[in-house]
């Protein structure tokens, strides 16, 4: 291979590691039609459009991606040697690791790569968003702000918290907002002809997913394995997708978004996405997470999942290298001749 040729491919992929990393999916249709289907709770009436085109990631944050950022941090003092792990994933401490603090490794389990990171907190999430946003350092600043502001991650005296509502702007990944989330889950372009128009179900259905383990279901929702074995079902592991071709949206974990509603005296941020232990699923009602389905939970405590979302990129450096070789390439020809 020329040297030249190396450079730039070189190049290329290093400009594109980050985002190779998370598959994602874009988003189109920016203006799409607002759902105004049955709402029950209200939340969702007249939600979902979406004025811009966004990137969302096609499998929630898989166990792969978790440990890099975990071991980020993890590796660097014993005083964060649990930094954000997860109550359930396809990772393990490494006992070849004499220190500082831990490192993980994957189990040595088939497609381990592939498990859902269960439990971790809203906030864990957005820390994950800042770091992606800041470019991965090992600077542990860099998960402090970009994305999210985590000055903000405090609670008042009466339990309530002052959390940051949404992303900041400029931000280039964040925890999906409920109308990102949902349209990306229940919008579907092609359909009344090309109109574009909502399902019920984040399967392209109005007919619910079967919930079951794969070969039997096709949604990791209302049922259980033993030893909590529905969550170590890998990601990707059932056919069933959205219509922008979004994985496990109707199973394994309940997803974070930025929404906030009132519960009771509390607020808290609204989950969407079934979950395995599903709480509006039940043998008989055979309902897995129709668009109005809500759950909610605090932003300190360990609860869901995550799917990123993400900026549309502009043209690559990697474009505007190869443009710049070219032309000095040239020019070099030009001179030897």
């Amino acid at each position: 291979m020329p040297l030249r040729v190396a450079i730039v491919l070189g190049l290329c992929v290093a400009s594109s590691a980050l985002a190779a990393e998370i598959d994602f999916v874009t988003i189109g249709s920016p203006g799409n039609a607002a759902y105004t289907g049955p709402a029950p709770f209200g939340v969702v009436g007249g939600r979902g459009r979406v004025d811009y085109e966004y990137r969302i990631g096609k499998y929630e944050i898989t166990t792969a991606q978790w440990v890099e950022y975990v071991n980020t941090f993890s590796t660097q003092s014993a005083e964060l040697q649990f930094y954000a792990t997860p109550v359930f994933w396809g990772a393990e401490s490494d006992p070849t690791y004499s220190g500082p603090g831990r490192r993980y490794r994957l189990r040595a389990e088939a497609k381990a790569d592939m498990r859902p990171v269960v439990g971790i907190t809203w906030r864990d999430a957005a820390r994950y968003c800042n770091w992606l946003h800041n470019g991965k350092t090992s600077a542990f600043a860099s998960t402090q702000n970009g994305a999210y502001e985590t000055s903000t991650f405090t609670r008042n005296a009466d339990g309530s918290w002052n959390d940051q509502a949404t992303r900041s702007a400029g931000a280039k990944y964040w925890i999906p907002s409920l109308d990102e989330w949902i349209k990306a889950a229940h919008f579907d372009p092609r359909k009344n002809g090309g109109t574009g128009g909502w399902w019920q179900y984040n399967n392209g259905s109005d007919v619910s997913p079967i919930a079951g383990p794969p070969g039997v279901g096709t949604a990791n929702t209302g049922f259980t394995l033993p030893s909590f074995g529905e969550y170590e079902i890998p990601l990707g592991s059932y056919s069933a997708t959205s219509p922008w071709g979004l994985f496990d949206v109707a199973g394994t974990l309940s997803e974070f978004t930025e929404e906030i509603v009132q519960q009771g005296t509390f607020r808290e941020r609204v989950t969407k996405g079934s979950w395995a232990r599903d709480q509006f699923y039940t043998p008989g009602n055979g309902e897995t997470d129709r668009v109005w389905h809500l759950g909610a939970t605090q932003p300190d405590s360990i609860f869901g999942g995550l799917r990123i979302a993400s900026s549309i990129p502009s043209p690559g450096t990697s474009i505007l290298i190869l443009l710049a070789f070219g032309r000095l390439t040239t020019a070099s020809r030009r001179r030897i001749t």
